[in-house]
């Protein structure tokens, strides 16, 4: 890892983004551009020549897009995400290759148990897929509730890759930009509409919307709340760097992204993503490095602070430090009458329990929604997004689905007891979708299948 490798994939992060708002993919207000369907078309084919000849190149396109296109939408062919056209194209001929060359029985039986636990959540998804479309659910929002699962799949070809130090090399080269990427993108967005530079409702806020998958929220005072979907990892890859860091001397460049990761969250201050973050912190207490950790926790909060501070007074222009928000958004976690995304919230935790009592094993199928008065809106609203990550799974999927869940997870934390940077982003991860769609995220199934892959990656190496 160079800061020539760096400074490359962070023109591909840029350039991915720059590309997609001049020959936008479809979006609710505009067609797709052709242009957008003809380059994803030809990564699309260069990807699937690599692969076929057994090229490693064809996987770290795959992995370059995934890491370093975040969770935006930004190339699709026809409707359909450039993300999921690789996935479909690369575990079929994955899966092809396997069984031209027999290897599918070594593979069955190295991955027992990985092969248990997948068909389980795949079987409970599959029967809450049926269930949802027979109960007339919206087909797209079926259709987007299952592919996140379909992910999962990596898991086979991943574990074979983790063993070649270029793959790992690169891949972490990539996510080091895609940290230091987002930074940048997040600044240079609230200092374009603090200084006015962007307005609500312009042309970029609807690419930031809709192809960035992105939320811009106006205070009102200069400062803009900035929120990516990509964020939604932000707490569980600072816990992990953090862990790094107490237990040994970190690396200069994470260093970097830990000041990176912090200061993003001084613009998204989203509430759970604070509490993922403490709790996490407090996981990585121990004894034997008890000093260290006491100076890295307390040197953490005061860049925070510092950040927090100097980052609203920039962009409220010495109007405001800020903390009266954050304040706010604290208090709201204890008091949720105090403010009204927390209160929709509140407000949406009978309705969903209601739904879990109709269908308690099985669920009521992918592609819910729920009806509830908005206090924001003034107006009854339907949505299919829930706000309670343990409880959309248990309404959309079930009791059992639940269960596969766990069951996944529980494994994973038994394949990292030992592993305390690992198993503090778990933590993060499982804090997070308490409110959040964290583990069923498409970014949460693929940090869960690189945990998975790793572990098990290294084990076969000592064997």
């Amino acid at each position: 890892m160079t800061k020539r490798t760096i400074s490359m994939f962070l023109a591909a992060y840029f350039g991915l983004r720059v590309f997609s708002y001049f020959f936008s993919p479809g979006t609710p207000l505009y067609f797709a551009n052709p242009i957008n369907w003809i380059v994803s078309t030809g990564i699309l084919l260069l990807t699937a020549y690599f692969l076929l000849l057994k090229d490693q190149r064809g996987w770290l396109i795959i992995a370059g897009e995934l890491i370093l296109g975040g969770a935006g939408n930004f190339l699709e062919i026809k409707g359909i995400s450039l993300r999921t056209c690789l996935l479909l194209v690369s575990i079929t001929i994955f899966i092809i290759q396997k069984i031209k060359d027999k290897e599918y029985i070594i593979i069955a039986k190295q991955n027992k148990v990985i092969i248990y636990l997948l068909s389980f959540i795949f079987l409970a998804v599959g029967i809450s897929a049926i269930h949802g479309y027979y109960l007339g659910h919206d087909s797209k929002l079926i259709l987007g509730d299952t592919i996140p699962y379909l992910f999962f799949l990596y898991y086979f070809p991943l574990k074979q890759l983790l063993q070649s130090e270029k793959f790992r090399q690169t891949s972490f080269s990539f996510l080091i930009s895609a940290i230091i990427g987002n930074f940048i993108f997040t600044y240079f967005t609230l200092v374009g509409f603090s200084s006015e530079i962007f307005v609500l409702q312009d042309s970029y806020y609807h690419w930031f919307r809709d192809v960035a998958s992105g939320k811009i929220t106006d205070y009102g005072t200069g400062f803009f709340r900035i929120l990516t979907n990509e964020q939604l990892l932000v707490v569980p890859l600072f816990l992990w760097i953090s862990a790094k860091r107490i237990s040994e001397r970190g690396k200069y460049i994470l260093k970097v992204c830990s000041a990176a990761l912090l200061a993003i969250l001084t613009i998204n201050i989203t509430r759970i993503y604070l509490v993922a973050l403490a709790v996490g912190i407090l996981s990585l207490f121990s004894l034997k490095n008890w000093k260290r950790w006491l100076a890295y926790s307390a040197g953490a909060l005061i860049f925070f602070v510092m950040a927090f501070t100097l980052t609203h007074l920039a962009a409220t222009k010495g109007k405001s430090l800020g903390w009266e928000y954050l304040g706010l958004r604290l208090q709201s976690i204890a008091m949720p009458q105090t403010e009204e995304s927390s209160l929709s919230r509140l407000l949406l935790l009978p309705k969903i329990l209601e739904k879990i009592k109709l269908h308690p094993l099985l669920g009521n199928g992918l592609g819910d929604a729920v009806t509830v008065y908005s206090p924001v809106f003034k107006a009854n609203i339907t949505t299919p997004h829930f706000d309670w990550g343990y409880l959309e799974i248990a309404a959309e999927i079930g009791l059992v689905g639940l269960l596969a869940w766990l069951s996944l997870i529980a494994y994973c934390i038994w394949l990292m007891k030992k592993n305390k940077a690992v198993l503090a982003a778990i933590v993060g991860l499982l804090v997070i979708n308490i409110t959040s769609p964290a583990l069923f995220h498409v970014l949460g199934v693929i940090l869960i299948t690189y945990i998975l892959a790793s572990s098990l990656a290294q084990k076969s190496q000592l064997n």
